[in-house]
């Protein structure tokens, strides 16, 4: 139990720290996607009231974790294959200018460290499904979102990185993406990273969410002459 004694004033506390923990509990996999939730249930077994549980599922719906249907049912989100591309896209929209702007004033230690962690992705690339990959891919997000210097922006992110990488949890990921395309572009951010060219790590970024070149004025995002490939060396 995480509030033995809700006093007045608390409520919103209540809320974010049931909102974090089934949040957590999501990503982590212990709620399992399609699970049925039941206020009644997690409010006992959080050690709170029904208001602040009902208050973090709907902030959770707006998140895309959860699905909330009105009268019918809550259950965990069920990530489909359709959704894949929107969410990767979507992250790519969210994350470009980010990138571009954190990298050039990234500290030497923080530089060093990201550049490991995206050696670290490409690893993981290898790998079939997507549980591997996710799981290298979440830290390089979450340091360009502590990088940006923007607290408010930081926060938007925060909770919308979750929901979109939660759509990305597809068994057949390998199978439905151009694998290849997406590795150039990380291997052309990791060479923006190390020479601090916020520019190309935009590029690059867009390239990995399967986005159209930001330097183009055709809307391709695919094109064997494409400059970012170019840089990878292929």
């Amino acid at each position: 139990m995480f509030a033995a004694q809700p006093t007045p004033g608390t409520r919103t506390l209540l809320r974010d720290v049931a909102r974090d923990r089934l949040r957590s509990e999501i990503i982590s996999g212990r709620l399992r996607p399609g699970q049925r939730l039941d206020d009644d249930e997690l409010a006992a077994r959080l050690g709170c009231s029904r208001t602040p549980v009902r208050e973090a599922l709907a902030d959770l719906d707006r998140l895309g974790l959860v699905e909330l249907r009105a009268n019918r049912y809550t259950r965990v989100a069920q990530p489909r294959d359709e959704d894949v591309l929107p969410a990767l896209q979507a992250l790519g929209l969210l994350f470009g200018g980010v990138v571009r702007t954190a990298v050039p004033t990234l500290r030497d230690r923080t530089r060093a460290s990201l550049f490991r962690r995206l050696g670290i992705l490409l690893d993981c690339m290898q790998e079939p499904g997507w549980m591997a990959t996710a799981a290298a891919a979440t830290p390089v997000y979450r340091t360009f979102i502590n990088e940006c210097g923007n607290p408010m922006l930081s926060a938007a992110l925060g909770g919308t990185l979750d929901g979109l990488t939660f759509r990305l949890r597809n068994d057949r990921l390998h199978e439905t993406l151009p694998w290849e395309h997406i590795r150039n572009g990380v291997v052309a951010l990791r060479i923006a990273v190390d020479g601090r060219d916020g520019r190309l790590a935009e590029r690059a970024t867009w390239a990995v969410h399967l986005l159209p070149d930001p330097d183009r004025a055709d809307t391709r995002v695919f094109d064997d002459d494409d400059p970012v490939r170019g840089r990878t060396g292929r």
